[in-house]
């Protein structure tokens, strides 16, 4: 693993003023930029977490048994962690990048590329947090009404928790952005990478690996330990190893990422 060395532009003004610049454009458009993403994964609660529920029952976690929707529940705040920080800058910072050419607008000024990687990262992952609260003031509702049982005192705390998770998916998207041809290539990464990661982390289903090699893989994903992370805090009510794990590979990961999606990026943009 190369350390990366813009790590401590993170803390730099000219990575804040991205980020408050994204936030700004997307306080203007909030109504057709929050409202989709915020209601699909409720969406799919509805349909898969008491639709297809209603058919499961229960499931074995931990040799106890759960309801289908509590179960589904952690993996639903969890994806949305992963597919929000993802899609945002797999496709909204390609749009900024190619289309409407605001990076070049801000490498006029006193901002340089690697705080426009920076801050991108930072806002996908804001976006995260802020889906990823309506999901948990959804669940929070659904518990108190007893259609799901959660332990509710974790709940505020888990989009922080994924706030470094979705550093990490932020970076893993703009590899992708800084090599696809044009934005039809998008559905490789989607459908080759992003949704197979997604439906193999314990997300909406136990997933039973007896392969040592493909064990080792999956324990090296950060998605899968996201979700057996929240999983721990919103039905045991307390937390274990996956969230060591998670910390772990998410800091890797991001470390890995950052520093690729770097490269790729200023040879994309500045032909270096």
């Amino acid at each position: 693993m190369t350390w990366n060395p813009y790590l401590g532009d993170l803390a730099d003004w000219r990575t804040r003023a991205v980020f408050v610049r994204n936030t700004r454009v997307y306080l203007r458009n909030w109504r057709t930029a929050f409202l989709p993403p915020a209601i699909e994964p409720i969406v799919s609660f509805l349909a898969f977490g008491l639709g297809l529920g209603a058919y499961v029952g229960s499931v074995q976690y931990k040799g106890s048994a759960v309801g289908y929707a509590s179960y589904m529940a952690p993996g639903l705040l969890a994806q949305t962690v992963f597919a929000t920080p993802f899609f945002e800058a797999l496709y909204s910072s390609y749009v900024r990048m190619f289309y409407q050419k605001t990076w070049d607008g801000l490498l006029a000024t006193q901002v340089e590329l690697r705080h426009i990687v920076w801050g991108e990262i930072t806002w996908a992952s804001a976006r995260g947090v802020l889906n990823a609260t309506v999901v948990a003031c959804v669940l929070g509702g659904l518990n108190l009404l007893g259609v799901v049982h959660l332990q509710w005192h974790w709940l505020p705390l888990l989009p922080l928790v994924g706030f470094v998770a979705g550093w990490s998916f932020a970076a893993f998207a703009l590899i992708f952005t800084a090599i696809v041809p044009s934005i039809d290539h998008m559905n490789y990464p989607v459908f080759l990478v992003g949704v197979p990661l997604g439906l193999i982390s314990n997300t909406y289903f136990p997933l039973p690996v007896h392969n040592p090699v493909l064990a080792a893989l999956v324990q090296c994903n950060p998605i899968y330990h996201l979700s057996e992370s929240f999983r721990s805090l919103l039905l045991r009510g307390e937390p274990d190893m996956h969230l060591v794990w998670l910390l772990l590979t998410s800091s890797v990961f991001l470390l890995v990422c950052a520093t690729l999606a770097q490269r790729l990026v200023r040879k994309r943009v500045l032909g270096e």
